[in-house]
């Protein structure tokens, strides 16, 4: 049972400080009740996915890692001090900012964009200095876009989003359900909107076919998935419970 608390007092927390930057709470956000726990179904599924691409183009955020790398260029290896033909330069942050440092080019706003929209504009830039620059751009490590996976799961943790969506189900199998002490009808997922109180959704995993709508809804960065114990018997009753300073009071049943 106390691991329990200690599990949700951790949610409690990330549905809160995820409310804005500094981690500060609008409490005029949260005025009155919370919504109902939506549940997922085919229909609802259909509904969020009308805009959903199958292969989205990924749009870099902070603190991702790109690589860089500038084929058969002398006049690039001087500024980088590198006698080979291939000139990579490795781990090129994206900081706070929203920019990277390329030699030559100085500071470059990258948030927001896609690869291709960087490479174009690196080659743009770089074409002041070298000839018909040939530049690849790759994101060599993905930070920006997170979910946290926690409950009764034997990986409880927080991963993240790559250029591949991220389902439901795909964080139950990366979380593991520990199907000894979940309860499955009650899987959670917690969505916070930077101006809307959050949404709760929950989906019934009992059996294995409803698992395949699962794989249809998928998550969106900061997003929380709460496998809930079993004996719990309403996580709306939970979180009226542990947050009444904050009024995200949900309906009981």
């Amino acid at each position: 049972m106390h691991y329990l608390k200690l599990t949700i007092l951790f949610a409690a927390t990330l549905i809160l400080t995820a409310c804005s930057p500094g981690m500060k709470m609008d409490k005029n956000i949260y005025d009155g009740d919370m919504s109902d726990t939506i549940l997922i179904t085919p229909d609802l599924v259909k509904k969020l996915n009308v805009n959903h691409k199958n292969n989205p183009i990924y749009k870099v955020g902070r603190q991702d890692v790109l690589s860089v790398k500038v084929w058969g260029d002398e006049g690039l290896s001087a500024v980088n001090d590198n006698k080979n033909a291939n000139q990579k330069v490795d781990d090129l942050i994206v900081q706070n900012s929203g920019e990277i440092f390329y030699p030559y080019i100085g500071n470059i706003k990258v948030i927001g964009k896609s690869i291709e929209q960087i490479r174009i504009l690196l080659t743009q830039k770089l074409s002041k200095y070298i000839t018909n620059p040939q530049i690849s751009v790759s994101v060599s490590q993905y930070h920006s876009k997170r979910v946290h996976i926690m409950g009764e799961v034997r990986r409880p943790k927080t991963y993240v989003i790559t250029n591949v969506p991220m389902s439901l189900l795909d964080a139950t199998l990366l979380g593991g359900i520990d199907n000894a002490t979940a309860d499955t009808q009650q899987i959670y997922v917690i969505r916070r909107f930077k101006k809307d109180k959050p949404k709760i959704y929950q989906f019934n995993g009992e059996f294995a076919d409803t698992m395949l709508l699962a794989g249809q809804f998928y998550l969106k960065p900061n997003d929380v998935v709460f496998i809930a114990p079993a004996g719990v018997a309403s996580w709306n009753r939970v979180i009226s419970n542990i947050l009444p300073s904050a009024n995200l009071k949900a309906a009981t049943n």
